[in-house]
């Protein structure tokens, strides 16, 4: 029983201490009003300038650059917490995602990721992409 508990212990602490390869992926992107209409435009928001954050692992480590775009595949129109139509580009698995709707974010849960769109109190929205546990970000 004392090696089954140590066994355990150590494939705990290797998950902990190897983020590359448990490769649990969060993508994070700000988008800024870009005018009247309610479009959405993307802002930098990721480390030297980069459009995006990409956090690895179990979300110990500080956040990379990520400079790549999601292919948007729908332009979704949401009412912000602060009363206006704001449209956010997304790029949604092709399933149909579970829908749920919180009182500061909406949240697309799919088998292959989950997309949380959060509206932020100064007019803002963050778009996070998430992979889930020990698996890869597959957005195309």
């Amino acid at each position: 029983m004392r090696r089954f508990v140590f066994a355990l212990a150590l494939v705990a602490l290797g998950v902990f201490l190897a983020p590359g390869t448990s490769r649990a992926e969060m993508v994070r992107y700000r988008y800024v009003p870009a005018g009247g209409s309610g479009t959405m435009q993307p802002v930098a928001i990721g480390p030297n300038g980069a459009v995006g954050e990409l956090y690895r692992g179990l979300g110990l480590l500080q956040p990379q650059p990520f400079s790549r775009v999601f292919r948007t595949t729908h332009m979704v129109t949401f009412r912000h917490t602060n009363g206006c139509n704001v449209t956010v580009p997304l790029a949604l698995p092709e399933c149909n995602p579970r829908m749920e709707t919180k009182s500061d974010r909406i949240v697309y849960t799919s088998a292959e990721y989950v997309v949380e769109v959060r509206f932020n109190g100064d007019g803002t929205v963050d778009v996070t992409y998430n992979s889930g546990f020990l698996r890869p970000l597959n957005v195309q």
